[in-house]
């Protein structure tokens, strides 16, 4: 029995060390295979023109022809005035031409926007949470908020030009923007999304920059916006109280970027109204510390001293061209000001 015990036993060790050896080849094989068809598709990736045809496989709908594109891009435009119109009689409808009526669309859109983000930002920052977000006699008063929803609410149907009239140039053709993303790719959408949101932020960045160090752009367009330069005198509804011409100014970036920069135009117009909430954000005086984005803290700064800080949604313009001032870096300064 104890004979038959051992061998057993040692039946099973030469069991076992025959299916490792038996794996260890496999596996060895395996490998080898793997690394052989990682080769083979690196290899194929590479070769002149793999790229280009990987690109295309994903631009199903590469070939639309130009008046496809464009009559989808009008037909996406009279869907968005829909879902205003209804709220006119269908007389008063008729009486509009497309412009007028996509112009009211992208007004009241824009109120709606700005009323109900602003709203619902207070009524969080404010009553729910006021008391932990804020010091005592640090919330803007009434009188502030009130000016500057009547500054706003003056500017809106100006601002809502803007829109409209990206939207005439995309359906004339005199733009690169483009319907469907499978007009380019979804990687091509990604790649021009980020060349698109380059372009924007370089162009507020300078634009709200020279809004300042022109003399006479900061006395007659700007100021109106600078007067609301202390920490309780700013809040949400701060956000698009401009000059109807200095709020055109700061967003005509995300417009003039569409006649050198293809962009899918659905993605553009949700990007421009966006910057309704963005704006609510910056003008609420919390420090979100969310690097490294322009966020309300560096905002108030710039609010407060003027000549930093004119960044869109991030720094990095700001680093580049020497007009940062980090919330540390200020209260840094602060300190060792008071020592």
């Amino acid at each position: 029995m104890k004979r038959v015990a051992i061998l057993w036993a040692a039946f099973a060790v030469l069991a076992f060390a025959g299916c490792a050896h038996v794996l260890n080849e496999k596996k060895a094989h395996l490998e080898v295979g793997l690394t052989q068809t990682s080769g083979v598709l690196l290899f194929n990736f590479l070769r002149p023109g793999a790229i280009q045809q990987w690109l295309a496989s994903w631009a199903t709908l590469s070939d639309m022809p130009q008046e496809e594109r464009l009559a989808l891009i009008l037909e996406e435009n009279e869907w968005k005035n829909s879902l205003v119109m209804w709220m006119f009689p269908q007389s008063v409808q008729d009486q509009m031409p497309h412009w007028v009526q996509t112009w009211l669309r992208c007004w009241i859109l824009c109120a709606a926007v700005y009323f109900g983000v602003g709203l619902v930002w207070c009524y969080y920052t404010y009553y729910a949470f006021g008391d932990v977000l804020f010091e005592p006699g640090t919330i803007p008063a009434w009188k502030d908020v009130s000016e500057q929803m009547k500054v706003s609410n003056k500017s809106m149907p100006i601002y809502s030009l803007l829109p409209m009239l990206a939207e005439m140039a995309a359906e004339k053709g005199w733009t690169m923007a483009y319907p469907r993303v499978d007009n380019v790719g979804l990687p091509m959408y990604a790649v021009y999304f980020f060349a698109y949101m380059l372009s924007v932020e370089f162009g507020v960045y300078w634009m709200h920059r020279g809004l300042h160090e022109i003399k006479w752009a900061y006395k007659y367009l700007h100021y109106d916006h600078h007067k609301y330069n202390k920490d309780h005198t700013l809040s949400p509804f701060a956000g698009l109280a401009f000059h109807p011409l200095d709020g055109i100014l700061q967003a005509v970036p995300y417009v003039w970027t569409l006649f050198y920069c293809p962009m899918h135009f659905l993605t553009h117009e949700i990007l421009l109204f966006a910057t309704g909430v963005w704006t609510a954000n910056i003008h609420d005086n919390i420090h979100g510390k969310v690097w490294p984005i322009m966020g309300a803290k560096y905002h108030t700064l710039h609010h407060t001293n003027y000549k930093t800080n004119y960044g869109h949604y991030t720094i990095f313009f700001d680093k580049m061209f020497g007009t940062l001032l980090t919330p540390e870096d200020h209260d840094a300064q602060h300190a060792a000001k008071a020592h």
